[in-house]
């Protein structure tokens, strides 16, 4: 009888909701003709609701679904990941949630370029900067008052991008089906929901396979920290070229180790193969990557010698092969256009610098300790105003204030320091306190892919928030090991259990709150009644 009553109140609000959004315009509900992302949400809860109520049985899939363990559990993981998409699209579009208000289309560019078969952007560079004849060309004082295609590449007078191709390519890929522009947040947006997705299946993936003890709310937990934990959010507000290249690259990051995990135990020509060519394409968006995955490759290599001497050769062979491809291509490309294989066009970028006299200075050792500072130690600010809690520049130590090394730039972007921001993450720790013998490979790759990118990124010039995205992933896999592994280690205590949720809570909140504060410029310009009702609803509560 419950079930019964269960089902018409699903069916009659899922019918009302329907017919409340097709015929929105009609009843005044919209003032838009045009279907917003929020009006398709409710319509698509709409007609899930309806297809339940109709298709309800006790024997049926839905019904198994409904009453047991396993099926509660995956539903429970399905409305979490719905959530969480739900909270990206929230920050993309400022609180809106109508569209995506885009700062850039590089990348559309470039697939467009790619779709008419040429490499360089269909952007005329202005006369007067073809007048250079030069390398003055790069000395940003000599082009004040001419129109350039900001951060773009520009070389024997036609402009390129130095970011990597693949989201290009494969954005061209659609090209002749599609042809308006694409912007680069809504890549952010697509890359970030893929990385989710990948995450997703490697956790589930690492639970069945060595954690099957670990309580379903273990996992839950594990999939929340992946997809809010900071700077994931963070980067959809303002998701540019340079966030949206970042987040591409991590989504074949992540997806190339959804493959090469369980390859370590089952190691299959398929899977290594699909690892593979998702590392290359990880490099084909962000060149920084390109550390890990030659450390990734010799791990390989060591692997397969240690493991799998009978069939060594064509186990490297599959995995080494769409990665030699990739990067003969890449090789190509390069040479193509800037007439070096090794040139990404990163000297010849029309920015705030003259990178083409300080492109040696760009990465040094010297940038390392306030680099680390700041993405480990960098404070919160605290202000009287709304929302009180602020990422700031740089609130280091005199000694590293004063220290100045080569083109070193301290006070940059906002940024907030893992182990301030992100507690949760020191449970990574715990993967190497009795570590387990079956799980030496996995950790090993991700531990190496972490510190590869992670040591990289401390040696560039400067440090940003969006920045930490290129090495929060792999430790996130890093992280949901040690936390499972601690459910081993402490024999499930109360203890560990309070201290873990206390420290997840604390990082998921300020993960948010950060996100909100550190690009509350945005929102004031694009919602500002949104962060008036915020203001004053906090400032009620707190009185």
């Amino acid at each position: 009888m419950r079930t019964h009553g269960l089902r018409i109140t699903g069916g009659l609000l899922g019918t009302a909701a329907i017919f409340l959004m097709v015929f929105a315009n009609q009843l005044g509900l919209e003032s838009f003709p045009t279907w917003g992302i929020r009006r398709s949400a409710i319509l698509l809860i709409g007609i899930v609701l309806l297809t339940i109520s109709l298709f309800y049985r006790e024997d049926n899939f839905i019904g198994r679904s409904l009453h047991s363990a396993d099926g509660r559990f995956y539903i429970a993981l399905l409305a979490l990941n719905a959530g969480i998409f739900f909270i990206y699209v929230w920050f993309a579009t400022t609180g809106l949630l109508k569209s995506l208000p885009n700062e850039t289309n590089y990348f559309d560019l470039q697939a467009n370029a790619f779709a008419k078969g040429q490499l360089e952007l269909d952007v005329q560079p202005d006369p007067a900067l073809l007048a250079f004849k030069d390398e003055s060309l790069y000395e940003p004082g000599n082009r004040t008052g001419i129109p350039v295609l900001w951060d773009a590449t520009l070389y024997n007078g036609k402009y390129y991008l130095y970011w990597g191709p693949a989201p290009a390519l494969v954005l061209s890929a659609i090209k002749p089906f599609y042809k308006p522009d694409v912007g680069d947040k809504l890549l952010a947006l697509l890359f970030l929901t893929g990385t989710l997705f990948f995450l997703n299946l490697t956790i589930l993936d690492l639970r069945r396979r060595y954690f099957p003890e670990v309580p379903r709310w273990a996992v839950l937990a594990a999939v929340a920290f992946a997809g809010l934990v900071n700077p994931m959010v963070y980067v959809l507000v303002e998701g540019r070229i340079y966030e949206a290249a970042i987040v591409a690259a991590q989504f074949f990051l992540v997806g190339g180790f959804y493959f090469l995990l369980p390859a370590f135990d089952q190691p299959t020509y398929p899977r290594l193969a699909l690892a593979g060519t998702f590392f290359i394409f990880s490099i084909g968006s962000r060149t920084t990557i390109l550390p890990a995955i030659g450390l990734l490759s010799v791990l390989i290599l060591i692997w397969a010698f240690q493991t799998q001497r009978l069939r060594m050769i064509p186990i490297l062979l599959a995995f080494a092969i769409p990665i030699a491809i990739g990067g003969a291509a890449y090789a190509a490309y390069n040479y193509a256009r800037f007439d070096s294989v090794t040139e990404f066009g990163y000297r010849y970028q029309l920015t705030s610098y003259n990178l083409y006299q300080k492109m040696d200075e760009t990465f040094a050792i010297e940038y390392i300790p306030p680099n680390l500072y700041k993405t480990l130690f960098n404070p919160l600010e605290r202000r009287d105003a709304f929302p009180h809690i602020f990422p700031t520049r740089w609130a280091g130590p005199d000694w590293l204030t004063n220290y100045k090394p080569k083109m070193y730039l301290t006070f940059t972007e906002n940024i907030t320091g893992l182990f301030v921001g992100s507690p949760f993450m020191l449970l990574a720790l715990l993967a190497f306190v009795k570590p387990r013998r079956d799980l030496r490979w996995i950790i090993a790759s991700v531990t190496l892919a972490f510190l590869a990118t992670f040591i990289t990124l401390q040696a560039f010039f400067f440090v940003a928030m969006r920045y930490m995205l290129d090495a929060v992933p792999t430790l996130v896999l890093l992280v949901v090991i040690g936390f499972w592994h601690g459910f081993e280690l402490f024999k499930n205590k109360k203890i560990f259990i309070a201290a873990s949720t206390l420290l997840l809570m604390y990082t998921l909140i300020l993960s948010l709150l950060l996100s909100l504060s550190g690009n509350l410029e945005s929102f004031r310009i694009l919602n500002p009644e949104l962060i008036q009702r915020m203001t004053w609803t906090f400032n009620g509560f707190i009185k």
